[in-house]
């Protein structure tokens, strides 16, 4: 049960951490890379924010 505790723990710090990454990104109006398909797609960062946000 500690061990699950634990990993779930580090997720949502994980989770909180490229939320902040991506808030910030957005503010200075930047794209932020992202694994689509096999490679590597730059998205807009107010847009993947806004979808984070209703999921």
């Amino acid at each position: 049960m500690k061990n699950e505790s634990n990993s779930k723990s580090a997720l949502d710090a994980m989770r909180r951490a490229a939320i902040k990454a991506i808030e910030k990104a957005a503010n200075l109006d930047l794209e932020i890379p992202e694994w689509r398909n096999g490679k590597i797609v730059y998205v807009n960062a107010k847009k993947k924010l806004k979808r984070l946000r209703c999921s």
